[in-house]
């Protein structure tokens, strides 16, 4: 099981938190803070009722109208609420649904959880952590006016077994079903004849749903912020087309979208503030521009010409940039920090089975290099471990000592008389990504490696690598934890039993025996500081005697904002500047 909470009370339960996340938008170049320090961020599971009261609190100085834009290169894989498990559309899908709790912050790495559709985060119907019940806020609507049932929420739970739906969360399933990876082996949703309510899932009524696990999960207010719980009404699903339409049941419904091209979000009249807890929805209007690349997009942002005023960034600033963010003006609109994002080297275990050859491989990338293809220093600084910095329980170490800069000599003297095999390197087809990806071919080449560079979509690129058959041998990814628990980092990435043909987290498809019964051991043991320490061990364990990744580096973010953007902070959350809460200035 995940962090154990305990029985939960009136009032606010804290821990130490490691903010949501998952797969990054490939998009990017990451800036960390270089040698800032980083520190385990703070929050909270509220039941408190002023914490979970609608409407949002007021923004300061914020004001209502105006259009905030979003330049976002290339665009979503998934906007479906089931498959969106890149952050950069669930914090779009943030507009346009709800779920059943929510993440409410800041602006200074502080994060609440509350009710969002439900009223609180969920009661623990006998105190043990199997039975949640959720009681949905009265009066929500969607677009087109009619009621957010139970019954919805239910259906958006059922249609996520769909093995056509397999890209987003699996927590909720597998804890409903308790057969891990094989979640849907049975029930495969309400397609083709299947039920509409999920195996474990009942709506006594219109406003109360019920979560019934055969085991202890006592973060499910943790998981009920992901999008798994978002409504679906039956009538309006359109299976895997819903990707390009989903139904509003949050402040902003599509008005239209193109691809590879722009999407644009209007208010969604039925929406009422009232029923809110977290949205101010200040803006009249959203419009995404997936046209740019992040050269261009930051070079207007610099300049701040009026019509890119009240436009936001989701990719960092880009190596021949920087020095332009330090004048006074645009260093103002600079947000940056460290995140919860870790970047790896994901070694395909399927192809590379010899442990030599992953070891070499951890000597051969010069990580020096590959930060310097998106900036150097300030570009994030070279990791060592799997789980990062910001997580509770982490634990520095360094598995095979290798300097950053890499070492070919000790791969010579890994594979001895062994050639280096032929790699296929593939990479989401960016100018960062392709920038990276040449700097570790060249490193890689120079260890005695033969390199084929494969590109791949950026806005296909996680569901590519994440077919268990692809034909890659080494990829770049990043990885966030999920909520505070650093047993949403080891398990969704390195536990072999979820391993599906498709929609794959474990993009190593590493399977080992000792790894999985570990995972399983350290789900027992009762104490949230136990859990937190076994896992830095498995992560160290890992590493050393399998070497199933290469990690890459530490993430952070380094971003630009419009002059007439207000009120924006990245999120802790997320990982990107927020759009929740975001407005206009005049």
């Amino acid at each position: 099981m995940r962090l154990k909470i305990g029985a939960l009370g009136v009032g606010v339960l804290t821990v130490a938190l490691v903010a949501s996340g998952c797969s990054k938008t490939t998009d990017d170049s990451d800036s960390s803070g270089g040698d800032k320090a980083v520190n385990v961020q703070a929050g909270a599971i509220s039941y408190d009722a002023a914490d979970n009261k609608a409407p949002a609190p007021a923004v300061d100085g914020g004001q209502k109208g105006g259009n905030l834009g979003v330049f976002l290169p290339d665009g979503f894989e998934h906007l479906d609420p089931a498959r969106a498990y890149v952050n950069v559309a669930q914090m779009a899908d943030q507009l346009l649904v709800r779920t059943l709790t929510g993440y409410r912050e800041d602006g200074k790495g502080n994060l609440k959880v509350i009710g969002d559709l439900a009223t609180d985060p969920g009661t623990d119907v006998n105190k043990d952590c199997k039975v949640w019940q959720f009681k949905l806020r009265p009066g929500i609507k969607y677009e087109d006016g009619t009621p957010v049932t139970s019954k919805d929420v239910a259906y958006g739970v059922a249609r996520s077994f769909s093995p056509d739906l397999s890209e987003g969360p699996h927590y909720i399933q597998q804890w409903l079903t308790d057969k891990g990876a094989d979640y849907n082996a049975d029930y495969k949703g309400p397609y083709n004849g299947g039920a509409a309510l999920p195996p474990g899932v009942t709506t006594p009524d219109d406003q109360t749903i019920v979560f019934t696990f055969a085991k202890p999960h006592c973060d499910m207010p943790y998981a009920a912020t992901l999008t798994t719980t978002a409504p679906v009404p039956a009538a309006q699903d359109k299976k895997t087309d819903y990707d390009r339409r989903p139904f509003s049941s949050g402040p902003y419904k599509i008005k239209s979208y193109q691809l590879g091209n722009s999407l644009v979000l209007e208010r969604n009249t039925n929406w009422d503030a009232n029923t809110d807890p977290l949205r101010t929805a200040l803006p009249d209007t959203f419009t995404f521009n997936f046209t740019l690349q992040a050269d261009a997009v930051n070079e207007r942002l610099i300049a701040d010409a009026p019509a890119d005023q009240s436009f936001l960034g989701w990719q960092d600033v880009q190596p021949a940039q920087l020095a332009k963010t330090t004048t006074p003006d645009v260093k103002a609109r600079v947000l940056e920090g460290p995140t919860q994002y870790v970047w790896y080297y994901y070694i395909n275990t399927q192809r590379i089975k010899d442990l030599n050859v992953r070891k070499a491989l951890n000597y051969a990338i010069d990580k020096d290099a590959v930060l310097k293809a998106i900036g150097g220093t300030p570009a994030g600084t070279p990791a060592t471990t799997l789980l990062s910095p910001t997580v509770a329980g982490y634990q520095k170490y360094d598995a095979f000592n290798a300097p950053a800069t890499g070492d070919a000599a000790k791969v010579k003297e890994l594979l001895g008389s062994t050639p280096p095999p032929a790699l296929v390197l593939a990479y989401a087809n960016t100018p960062p990504r392709a920038a990276q990806a040449e700097a570790a071919r060249k490193s890689l080449e120079a260890a005695g490696f033969q390199v084929t560079t494969k590109s791949i979509d950026p806005t296909n690129y996680y569901t590519e690598v994440g077919r268990k058959d692809n034909p890659y041998d080494i990829y770049l990814g990043g990885w966030g934890s999920d909520w505070p628990d650093p047993g949403t980092v080891i398990p969704p990435l390195f536990d072999g039993r979820q391993i599906t043909p498709t929609g794959n987290q474990n993009l190593s498809y590493f399977n080992e025996q000792s790894v999985n019964t570990e995972i399983d051991r350290i789900g027992t043991l009762p104490s949230a500081s136990d859990r937190a320490a076994a896992w830095a061990a498995l992560d160290k364990k890992i590493m050393t005697d399998f070497a199933p990744v290469v990690p890459a580096y530490y993430d952070g973010a380094y971003t630009l904002v419009g002059s007439k953007v207000g009120n924006a902070f990245d999120s802790s959350a997320f990982g990107w500047p927020g759009l929740i809460n975001v407005y206009v200035k005049p």
